[in-house]
């Protein structure tokens, strides 16, 4: 009778024992879902600020950047809660300073992967191409905006040449003629005057930059997701277009 009763009291231990793991578990997961939903908004808060200040970059907020912001904050498939408080967050913006850019681009860099900001990098891209000009203030917040949001330097040319149709290439790459081939270096970052080590050093550097699997994997927002598949499709491009060029046989 003695054993038996061992065995209920051990029972009883186990069950309550398993309880209170539960509920920690439960708990923890409750608190890592308020964290991520927490570093979500403020993520996309960031981030709808920043739209503000490349629009208004140039010295005014035009029509087409308020609609292509609005479609860059769509695609990243957020719920019509999140894309209303992303519309405040962007009206709000006020102090339209560099110093308080900065200060969202580090903040931004400091809650997300440099992935995700190499995305955000290249929408603020696509908002100051909306009108088809590259202003001086745009131009100048663009090129400082990389050290805040620790991203490649070389993104910077890249995006001008693509956006812009001049910057990284340089004269090595005018002096071929070939404007296809010009593109393909620019994507990759690099030029025709390196070494073919650092040629596929950068494809390698911007496969990994935009791989959607790896970025899927972090996390990141399904629009996201769609906008470094279409990235990886071109950097794969613009590879086979180097490589035959360059008679590389892998």
């Amino acid at each position: 009778m003695g054993f038996i009763w061992v065995i209920v009291i051990w029972g009883i231990v186990f069950w309550i024992m398993s309880a209170q793991n539960r509920r920690r578990n439960e708990q923890a997961q409750a608190m890592h879902r308020a964290q991520a939903e927490y570093a979500k908004l403020r993520i996309l808060e960031c981030f709808s600020r920043m739209l503000a200040f490349i629009s208004k970059a140039d010295g005014r907020i035009s029509e087409c950047e308020v609609n292509v912001a609005s479609q860059c904050l769509k695609s990243l498939g957020i719920t019509e809660a999140e894309y209303r408080g992303c519309v405040a967050a962007f009206n709000g913006t006020r102090d339209f300073s560099f110093e308080a850019f900065r200060r969202l681009a580090a903040e931004l860099a400091d809650i997300t992967t440099s992935e995700a900001c190499t995305l955000v990098y290249e929408m603020l891209w696509v908002v100051a191409a909306a009108d088809g000009v590259l202003a001086a203030g745009e131009d100048n917040l663009l090129r400082r905006a990389v050290e805040p949001l620790r991203i490649d330097g070389v993104l910077y040319h890249y995006f001008r040449h693509r956006y812009f149709g001049s910057g990284t290439g340089g004269a090595d790459a005018r002096a071929t003629g070939n404007a296809e081939l010009e593109k393909a270096y620019a994507r990759l970052g690099c030029s025709p005057s390196d070494s073919d080590d650092v040629v596929r050093s950068a494809y390698r550097k911007a496969a990994m930059r935009y791989h959607p699997d790896r970025l899927r994997a972090e996390g990141l927002p399904e629009g996201m997701i769609s906008q470094a598949t279409r990235s990886m499709a071109e950097i794969n491009a613009a590879w086979d277009v180097v490589k035959k060029e360059r008679k590389f046989h892998s």
